[in-house]
């Protein structure tokens, strides 16, 4: 059977045309052309797939773990060593069950909290019991790889132990305020002043892992509706947010990260991104450093500003600004972690961001051929 061949560059979404049911086993290379390791989470367009259950695996044929995604793609990790090419082959078979890595819930049993983690980081926005007093995102830490979210609302809520206290796996110690906290985004009005939009007042969760957590959080303010959706893979540290605004009469946005008044100087920026050491709430405690980065997609412009006056132990932003394209989506990268779980310093968190930019820079190429009956 002669071979037909697709060839493609990926990051994220991929669509490709030939028709996996044409052959039931087909194999899925896949180059690096950076001369560094790297292991991403693959997407490929569901439709080059079997419908029905296939395995997947490596070229020592060990099983590697999938998800389909709500935009009809399938997801797998990959691991490519430099200026390497890996070959995966797929055919029928029910695959293993895998144990969820990433993950998204609502919790009204709190003032409508809406949580989502990975085995990097865990994260929360405010919803509408809050009364929007807090607009930006927060941060909870962790020292394992292990779903942490639920198991905290449990015993923070029910059994009385304080989130707000390390118990051996992270913890609770983020400042936000009406702040844009860790990565969130806002309007500047024609003022020049940020536009924050305080808390969201819906949710919806499209993808809820094991490998991929996918959900939408909308936000209404100034006459206009913000609707963002969120991606977060296993073992990535960053978020990526496609933000849709509409109604809103502006032509500029900020996403960036809160400067808390414990340490006002240890940050960085350089082409496409900032990053912060925050000093956490309790930095005399012995509780580390949460590193935080922003990544711009665009070519956005860098800066510091302060706040007119202290907000929650805030002083200040780091803010990456960009025009905003009228009907046009934006998008950017943000995420964090700990110092006492996956990064040990800020080098190493800057290390980690710049190679991240490396590797959007320079996708992964893959090829797709039919194997012969």
């Amino acid at each position: 059977m002669p071979k037909k061949l697709i060839f493609s560059s990926i990051l994220f979404a991929l669509g490709f045309q030939l028709n996996a049911a044409e052959s039931k086993n087909f194999k899925v290379e896949i180059r690096n052309d950076l001369p560094q390791m790297r292991t991403e989470m693959v997407s490929v367009s569901a439709s080059e797939f079997p419908e029905s259950d296939f395995v997947i695996r490596d070229e020592y044929s060990c099983e590697v773990p999938w998800q389909r995604t709500f935009d009809g793609k399938i997801v797998f990790p990959a691991s490519v060593g430099p200026k390497s090419t890996v070959v995966f082959s797929i055919s029928e078979g029910k695959p293993y069950r895998v144990e969820n890595i990433c993950q998204a819930s609502f919790h009204p049993e709190r003032i409508d909290d809406f949580a989502w983690e990975n085995d990097y980081c865990a994260y929360r926005a405010y919803g509408p019991a809050s009364k929007g007093e807090m607009s930006g995102y927060d941060v909870f830490t962790k020292s394992n790889t292990r779903l942490v979210v639920p198991e905290r609302y449990f015993n923070e809520l029910v059994r009385g132990i304080s989130y707000h206290v390390d118990h051996g796996d992270g913890m609770d110690q983020y400042d936000v305020g009406p702040t844009l906290g860790a990565g969130g985004s806002a309007p500047i009005g024609k003022d020049g002043n940020l536009i924050l939009p305080g808390a969201f007042t819906e949710w919806r969760i499209l993808d809820n892992g094991p490998l991929r957590t996918t959900f939408e959080l909308t936000y209404e303010y100034g006459g206009g509706r913000d609707i963002r959706t969120f991606t977060l893979d296993a073992g990535s540290p960053f978020n990526h947010v496609v933000s849709h605004i509409e109604g809103v009469d502006v032509d500029s946005i900020a996403y960036g990260i809160v400067v808390h008044k414990g340490d006002t100087k240890s940050y960085t920026s350089g082409e496409g991104y900032v990053a912060y050491s925050d000093p956490t709430s309790a930095p005399t405690k012995g509780n580390g450093r949460i590193f935080i980065g922003v990544v711009d997609t665009g070519d956005g412009k860098v800066s510091y500003r302060s706040l007119p006056k202290m907000m929650k132990g805030g002083v200040g932003h780091l803010l990456i600004k960009s025009r905003l394209k009228r009907e046009k989506d934006y998008s950017y990268y943000w995420g964090a972690s700990w110092s006492k779980g996956k990064t040990a310093t800020f080098n190493q968190w800057v290390c980690e961001i710049e190679d991240f930019i490396r590797c959007r820079r320079n996708p992964l190429r893959i090829k797709i051929s039919k194997c012969s009956d």
